[in-house]
């Protein structure tokens, strides 16, 4: 009778231990599944309580959860200012061509392309950098050809990576530097050894920032370059309500530094009221953030614009 009563009582106990480790490896599955950001019903809390900030100042885009919510800003917002190379002044005075219009339309899209995702990786100053020659390109050849942001991190030659870069790095695909295509440079998310496969797309005969590296230039001159150029690259401070967008026009602007590079590549100057214009945003965080990877934000709302930058053909 002890003898059986023993084996129920360590049957128990090894029932209760497979128990526990199978909860245990259920509740790391939906850990990961739900991402850095905690269970479902916090995220949702947090959520309600930024639309509750929303509607008391009297904003009316919309916020919801995406993917990149998965990840701290910091990790993904990998632009610093502080990496600017001490040759850009250099590239503050351009020398180009002179172009002249009659006058700007009060819309306008320019050459967008589709939106990329760069994950977990700081890498979104590659992402602005590539963003802007190809929208050069489709401006000027009438294609929409993908190059490769992952070339551009592991080849640049200022040492930038996912933990950090600036539009400096737009000098390592200008003449005699060639970039290459996506198709033969996929994009891995992980800075890696530069390849010299030889899948040279081309070069930028040249780069510049619209006004200066260090501040937002008029909203007309932007305008200027995407209609000439097709689209630019350009920085923007990123906090929480950036990063929840869903659809909407954004119009609220919170006080802080540029941490995170994106592509302008349109405008209305109406978008978001009569007389209060936006700027069409091309995100890379996947199209599950805001309109299917776009945005619309009210003019130098969040220092959108800041060190605004574009490529010669």
């Amino acid at each position: 009778m002890k003898k059986f009563l023993f084996g129920v009582l360590v049957l128990a106990v090894v029932m209760v231990v497979a128990q526990a480790e199978r909860t245990d490896r259920l509740d790391g599955r939906d850990a990961q599944l739900r991402g850095d950001n905690g269970p479902v019903q916090e995220m949702e809390r947090r959520l309600e309580g930024m639309r509750a900030v929303l509607a008391a100042e009297g904003h009316t885009f919309e916020i919801g959860e995406n993917e990149a919510m998965n990840f701290p800003i910091d990790q993904l917002c990998g632009l610093n200012p502080n990496l600017a190379g001490p040759e850009d002044a250099a590239f503050e005075t351009p020398v180009e061509g002179i172009y002249t219009v009659e006058a700007l339309p009060t819309s306008f899209t320019g050459k967008c392309g589709s939106v990329r995702n760069q994950g977990s990786c700081g890498s979104c100053w590659a992402f602005g950098i590539i963003g802007a020659i190809e929208g050069q390109w489709a401006y000027q050849t009438g294609t929409y050809y993908n190059f490769s942001e992952e070339h551009l991190l592991d080849c640049n030659t200022y040492g930038y990576s996912c933990n950090g870069g600036w539009f400096t790095a737009f000098n390592d695909v200008t003449y005699p530097k060639y970039f290459r295509y996506e198709s033969c440079y996929p994009y891995v998310g992980v800075k890696g050894t530069c390849s010299t496969t030889p899948c040279n797309a081309d070069y930028c005969s040249s780069w510049y920032y619209v006004g200066s590296s260090s501040s937002i230039p008029a909203t007309s001159s932007i305008q200027q370059k995407i209609y000439d150029h097709g689209s630019v690259a350009a920085a923007v401070y990123v906090d929480s309500y950036f990063q929840a967008y869903k659809t909407g026009c954004f119009t609220r602007n919170a006080t802080g530094n540029v941490n995170h590079a994106i592509i302008l590549c349109g405008w209305d100057n109406n978008k978001c009221g009569t007389g209060i214009g936006a700027w069409k945003l091309k995100n890379s965080w996947g199209t599950s953030w805001g309109e299917s990877g776009f945005m619309w934000i009210k003019y130098a709302c969040q220092k959108v614009g800041y060190a605004a930058c574009y490529a010669n053909y």
